[in-house]
């Protein structure tokens, strides 16, 4: 990848101890369902502006038929997530496609190939998507389901609920608990992301595993690069 580390700002900020700052409880965070395409546009305005200081998003997506995805959902190191209906915004903004695209923002979340791939088929082509599952292996941690790993890194719980998760993501109107779980996840993979990236002096060991698809019982053979050398002390 050519161009400045799209990381570098993680780097500097993590070593000062700057990005805990970050609310811990996702209670806090702030979430706005996005339902039309001027709203879209505000939106996008605040995850680019939080972007700026740190080029990283919590990333998920939810549908009902698949490749057509209904909700977007994307949350900055600022704790702000946008839940984005796409189902109801059938030409999104050109500055969501935009920052989609945009090699030097990273979407982190786990298992997100999938989401990637329908996006793509929705014209909303992503780049730099990151799934967390390589960044635990490679920090020692374990690599596992997102709502194990943000207990074992977090120290949170992640609330999956199958009826939820299953649920109409194009009904007319979404009940709080439908925008809460469909935003849960993309705040917890900022969470989890900022925490892993305490554990390293330089996230650009990061960038090579990159849109790639994490598969079991091949990439669990990774080996941690955590040595009492490169650890931030």
């Amino acid at each position: 990848m050519s161009g400045p580390n799209p990381l570098g700002a993680i780097a500097v900020s993590v070593g000062v101890g700057l990005l805990y700052q970050f609310m811990t409880s996702n209670s806090k965070s702030k979430i706005e369902l996005i339902e039309n395409f001027q709203q879209c546009i505000k939106a996008v305005k605040i995850l680019r502006r939080h972007c700026a200081e740190v080029p990283v998003l919590g990333f998920d997506c939810e549908w009902v038929n698949a490749p057509d995805v209904s909700l977007l959902q994307l949350c900055s190191h600022k704790g702000f997530c946008a839940v984005i209906r796409l189902c109801n915004i059938p030409t999104p903004p050109s500055s969501l496609c935009d920052l989609l695209r945009d090699r030097k923002v990273v979407k982190v979340g786990v298992g997100i190939t999938s989401d990637c791939q329908y996006l793509r088929t929705c014209n909303l082509p992503t780049n730099s998507a990151l799934d967390l599952r390589f960044m635990a292996k490679l920090t020692g941690e374990r690599a596992q389901n997102l709502a194990d790993m943000y207990k074992d890194v977090v120290g949170g719980t992640l609330k999956k609920d199958f009826e939820l998760s299953c649920s109409g993501w194009e009904a007319f109107q979404l009940t709080p608990q439908q925008i809460q779980y469909a935003a849960d996840d993309a705040i917890a993979g900022m969470e989890i992301y900022l925490q892993l990236a305490k554990k390293v002096t330089n996230v650009k060991v990061f960038t090579d595993y990159y849109d790639m698809d994490y598969i079991p019982y091949h990439h669990d053979n990774l080996k941690s690069l955590i040595t009492n050398r490169c650890s931030l002390q």
